[in-house]
C-alpha cells in the first residue's frame, strides 16, 4: 500500500473540494515566479484510491528527481494534486480549478475514464493537455498515459491462444462496466469468432460490486480452457478462489496487470498471467531508465527493493509519463501553454530503458505504447511469458 512521501510537503485543506495541495521542496509562487505548474486530479480516496495514490507517488517522484536536479531548463515543477474521489463532478471540479486558479500546462490523473471523460470539456475549454490513466474517446486534448483496454481484443486473443497452446480454445471472459471495458467486451465479442476464439460466456461485473459469485458461477459452468478477464487485482483474485474450489484449473490472463500487482503476491497459483505495457521494473535493474525509477521511489514506496513493491499501482506509469511530458516540456520552452504543450507532444517520441523500448504520441493517435508484455505472476516473482503487440482501437 502507499507510503507518505519522503519529501517535506505543504498541504493545504481546500473547502469543499477534498483535495490536497503538493508543493515539492524548492518550490515557490506561480508560473510567473519561473516555474511550470502541473495538475494531478486523481482518485486518491474511494475503490480506485490503491490506483490514484500510486499514480501520483510516480509523478511525485519525477518532480522530486528533476526539481533536485534544477528544474527543466532551470525551471523547477510545482506539483498541486487534488482528489476526485471517484466521482465524474469531482473530476469535472477539480479540472476547473486546476486550469483556472492554477493554471497548469498539463493535468494527470482520472484513473477511470468516466472521469476522464466528465473533464474533457473543461479541458478543451481551456485548451489544458489531459493525461489520462484511461480515456473512453479520443480528443485533441485528451492523451493517453495508462492502458488503453479498448484496444485489448486481439491481444488477449493471442494471450489465450499462448497460454492454452490451442489454436481455438474455449473461452470465458470477465470484464468491468467501465467505459473502456464495456468498448473492450463489444469488441471481444465481435472479432472472437473470426480470431478462432470460442467465447463460451462473457460476464459483466459492477466496480462498486464486492460479489462476484453469479458471475463465477456462470464461468464455472463454462468449462473454458482459458479465462480472461480484466478486474481490480482483488476482484480477480476473488473470481480465481472460486474457479479454482470448483475444480477448474484453466488459466487466468489478467489484463489490469499494470495496477496492483502487488496484490497477487499472495497467491501460489502457477496459472496466472498478467498483461502489462511496460516492462516490469525489476530489483537491481541494469538500465538506464529503470535505475533512474528505483532511485526516485525508494524513499516513497514501501518494499521499493522488491519486484512487486517496485511494479505496485501505478507507480510506474506515473512516473514514465511525468518523466516524458518532461521532455516535451523541454523541447517546448518556458512558460509552454497548454496548446503548446499539445504541439510538443504530438510529436513526442521517446524510450525510457528498462521501462518503455517506445514512448510517444502523434497527431492522429495519443496513445503511447506499442506493446503489451504478458508475465506468468507466481507470488512475488514474475517471469516474461510473450511479448505482444498493442493492438488497435475498433
Amino acid at each position: 500500500m502507499p507510503r507518505p512521501h519522503g519529501v517535506v510537503l505543504k498541504a493545504i485543506a481546500l473547502a469543499g473540494a477534498g483535495a490536497l495541495v503538493l508543493a515539492a521542496c524548492g518550490g515557490g509562487g506561480g508560473a510567473s515566479g519561473g516555474e511550470y505548474n502541473w495538475g494531478v486530479n486523481a482518485e486518491l480516496s474511494g475503490a480506485a484510491s490503491a490506483y490514484g495514490k500510486t499514480l501520483q507517488q510516480g509523478i511525485q517522484a519525477y518532480v522530486d528527481e528533476v526539481n533536485a536536479a534544477g528544474g527543466i531548463n532551470g525551471h523547477k515543477i510545482k506539483l498541486t494534486a487534488l482528489d476526485n474521489g471517484g466521482e465524474q463532478s469531482r473530476a469535472a471540479a477539480n479540472t476547473t480549478q486546476l486550469a483556472t486558479a492554477g493554471k497548469v500546462n498539463v493535468i494527470f490523473g482520472n484513473v477511470l475514464s468516466s472521469n476522464c471523460s466528465a473533464a474533457q470539456p473543461i479541458a478543451v475549454r481551456n485548451k489544458v493537455p489531459l493525461a489520462c490513466v484511461s480515456a473512453a474517446e479520443s480528443n485533441p486534448y485528451v492523451f493517453n498515459i495508462g492502458p488503453d483496454n479498448a484496444r485489448a481484443a486481439t491481444p488477449l486473443f493471442e494471450a489465450a491462444k499462448k497460454v492454452t497452446g490451442k489454436s481455438d480454445p474455449k473461452t470465458a471472459f470477465v470484464y468491468l462496466n467501465t467505459l473502456t471495458d464495456l468498448a473492450l467486451a463489444k469488441d471481444v465479442q465481435a472479432k472472437a469468432g473470426g480470431a478462432g476464439i470460442r467465447l463460451a460466456t462473457s460476464q459483466e461485473v459492477d466496480l462498486m460490486s464486492t460479489d462476484y459469485s453469479s458471475q463465477t458461477a456462470k464461468v464455472v459452468a463454462a468449462k473454458p480452457d482459458v479465462v480472461l478477464i480484466s478486474h481490480t487485482g482483488p476482484g480477480l483474485l476473488s473470481v480465481l478462489k472460486g474457479v479454482r474450489a470448483a475444480g477448474i484449473q484453466a488459466p487466468f490472463v489478467w489484463l489490469d496487470g499494470t495496477a496492483n500487482l502487488a496484490s497477487l503476491s499472495s497467491s501460489t497459483d502457477e496459472k496466472v498471467y498478467a498483461m502489462t505495457v511496460y516492462s516490469l521494473v525489476q530489483p537491481g535493474a541494469a538500465q538506464e531508465g529503470a535505475k533512474a525509477y528505483i532511485d526516485a521511489v525508494k524513499s516513497k514506496i514501501k518494499d521499493s527493493s522488491t519486484l512487486m513493491g517496485l511494479n505496485d499501482g501505478e507507480a510506474v506509469v506515473g512516473y514514465l509519463s511525468a518523466k516524458a511530458y518532461g521532455e516535451a516540456m523541454k523541447a517546448c520552452g518556458h512558460p509552454c501553454s497548454g496548446e503548446q504543450l499539445r504541439g510538443r507532444l504530438e510529436k513526442l517520441q521517446t524510450s525510457i530503458p528498462g521501462i518503455v523500448d517506445a514512448f510517444g504520441y502523434t497527431a492522429a493517435d495519443h496513445y503511447p505504447f506499442k506493446n503489451w508484455y504478458l508475465y506468468n505472476v507466481v507470488g512475488p516473482k514474475a517471469t516474461l511469458t510473450e511479448t505482444l503487440s498493442a493492438g488497435s482501437s475498433s
